[in-house]
């Protein structure tokens, strides 16, 4: 049967009445001998977190959030990959409507998956005396977040979206939903999250895994703050930086006061932060910090990441872009990190300045500058290389079974909080707020230097130069992380005038459906993005100048079967199925 899926029920959310039957939610959960008991409301909440560790979603939230900025390439290649050639499309500017990467369906599976929980669990509080009012609003806080956070990265990532809150259950439904505006996602984002605070999990509510493994109140205020961070760089809102700033320091000040010890040895809120001297900020110590975020997981300085114990729950979407894809053929991921940036540490256009950066070598395999490829180490690697001088040789892959996919996600941790807010404050702009810009920017550098004598000097005078410095610590600190492009799409926004969040793509195209109507972007941020090429970065900044480009495709499949969908104008083609 040939299948025509809009946004599929388990691979996403809007269909028509031909499509095959194995997209559908499973018939038990629909049926009338489902949604009786706690038992089965919650384990439709444990498959949520699961569909947010598929293979399809760990390779989007890399590809939308790192690809196409200056941090990673696709690896060159001598054999046949068809990723690897969407991937080289992609920041080659040459991507087209059926790429793979513009498919959205894994974050309309969660989305759906949410919607049904949402829908259905109401009722069983009145069937099972053990599903509490209490219990079902925990559930109802997660779902509500997670599904929030779904629309988030698909707003990053299409600008224009469907957005239903809707549960879809049968084929026969009919649910060919329209696309609506940045700004509409993001304020419906916004009141989700905000709606899941009234009944969210304490951060103290677990012990265990469960205490950054489920969504809690701290990791419900991080994406409301990323959420008001990417809305006030869009609209220029000062009330919407101050609201990031204020909620990235509600976080910082619960994981204070949380008094946790972290698997790395560093304590929690005991004022010297373990970053080897004086500090008021609760971060690991920078010789285990790799260790205990990156390699054991769950540390004290999480806030939300998704659990991965290769099993059941295996980062197979990760190994192939960042370990490897085939072990009997090549022994590094499809994606490399970009050796003009992290080839050599101290060179004019180095990430990190100094090699004494502990994260210089903990990120990346083979760090010497030597090499036409550079692999990310970076949330794969089985071990840790403590000593200094020998951390730049490459580790050997080895077949090491499950171990080398259990490395979890993370959506979010402490020095991204603390980074978001130093950026929040920088926009904000006073001198104050620059000043405590500079403070969260050197602690975060600070514990990650082995020498004194490498700490951060404030030489930033104007708000542009603390704006970069902060950008710069970023790209230090989280780089493969899935934050880099989008922390250049702020840059960019921050720096242009003209956006209208209130219309699609295609309304302000108009009917000319001419690329000049959109805004241009913002010279310095192509600039960076153009160190993410050997050659010809300068002839893609010239191709992809303007703001639609920044965004993806819809799939030309999608609109063959919706109506209401329009395409990006700039993916316009001369398939009749593609509209403007």
């Amino acid at each position: 049967m040939k299948r025509y899926i809009l946004l599929s029920m388990m691979s996403g959310l809007l269909m028509t009445s031909c499509i095959d039957t194995s997209v559908l939610p499973d018939d038990q959960i629909t049926g009338e001998d489902f949604w009786q008991d706690k038992e089965e409301v919650q384990s439709m909440v444990a498959d949520v977190y699961k569909a947010m560790c598929s293979s399809s979603a760990v390779e989007r939230y890399v590809v939308w959030g790192s690809l196409r900025s200056d941090e990673m390439a696709p690896t060159v290649s001598t054999f046949s990959s068809a990723k690897r050639t969407a991937m080289q499309d992609i920041k080659d500017g040459a991507m087209t409507n059926t790429n793979t990467y513009a498919d959205w369906s894994s974050m309309y599976s969660i989305i759906n998956k949410c919607n049904i929980v949402l829908e259905k669990a109401p009722a069983v509080v009145s069937i099972d005396p053990s599903y509490t009012q209490e219990t079902y609003y925990t559930d109802e806080s997660q779902m509500l977040a997670i599904r929030a956070l779904c629309y988030f990265y698909l707003v990053r990532a299409f600008r224009d979206v469907p957005y239903t809150e809707t549960a879809i259950m049968t084929s026969s439904t009919d649910m060919n939903v329209s696309q609506s505006s940045p700004a509409y996602v993001l304020e419906k984002c916004i009141e989700n999250l905000n709606r899941a605070l009234e009944h969210s999990l304490s951060p103290t509510s677990y012990s265990d895994w469960r205490r950054v493994g489920l969504l809690n109140r701290d990791g419900i205020k991080a994406i409301l703050a990323d959420v008001y961070l990417w809305r006030g760089s869009m609209t220029h809102s000062q009330e919407d930086y101050s609201r990031c700033a204020a909620l990235c320091q509600e976080i910082i000040d619960s994981k204070t006061s949380q008094g946790i010890i972290g698997s790395g040895g560093g304590v929690m809120g005991d004022g010297s932060g373990s970053t080897g001297s004086e500090s008021f900020y609760p971060l690991i110590d920078g010789a285990s910090a790799n260790r205990s975020i990156f390699i054991s997981g769950n540390s004290s300085e999480s806030i939300f990441e998704i659990q991965m114990d290769g099993t059941n729950n295996s980062n197979t979407g990760l190994m192939y872009l960042f370990w490897n894809y085939d072990d009997r053929v090549r022994t590094s991921g499809i994606v490399k990190a970009t050796v003009s940036l992290f080839g050599t540490a101290g060179g004019d256009n180095s990430a990190y300045s100094y090699d004494t950066d502990y994260r210089y070598v903990d990120n990346l395999f083979d760090a010497d500058g030597s090499l036409t490829e550079l692999s990310i180490r970076k949330m794969v690697a089985l071990s840790e290389k403590r000593e200094q001088k020998n951390r730049l040789k490459r580790e050997k892959y080895v077949n090491a079974g499950s171990e080398k996919i259990s490395r979890n996600w993370i959506f979010y941790r402490l020095t991204d909080i603390m980074l978001m807010r130093a950026e929040a404050l920088v926009q904000i702009g006073d001198q104050a707020s620059l000043d405590e810009a500079f403070k969260l920017v050197y602690e975060v550098n600070k514990r990650s230097q082995s020498d004194e004598g490498s700490y951060l000097t404030n030489t930033a005078t104007t708000q542009s130069e603390y704006e970069k410095l902060v950008l710069e610590e970023r790209l230090r600190e989280l780089c493969f992380e899935g934050k880099r492009w989008f922390d250049l799409v702020r840059f960019n926004y921050r720096h242009v005038d003209g956006v209208n969040p209130e219309l699609m793509l295609w309304e302000i195209s108009g009917e000319s459906g001419s690329n000049t109507v959109f805004v241009q972007n913002y010279n310095e941020m192509m600039t960076l993005v153009a160190r993410g090429y050997t050659d010809n970065g300068t002839s893609y900044c010239l191709k992809m100048n303007r703001e639609a480009f920044l965004y993806f495709p819809v799939l030309n499949s999608e609109i063959k079967v919706n109506p209401n969908l329009h395409q990006n104008p700039v993916y316009n083609s001369t398939d009749n199925y593609v509209k403007n």
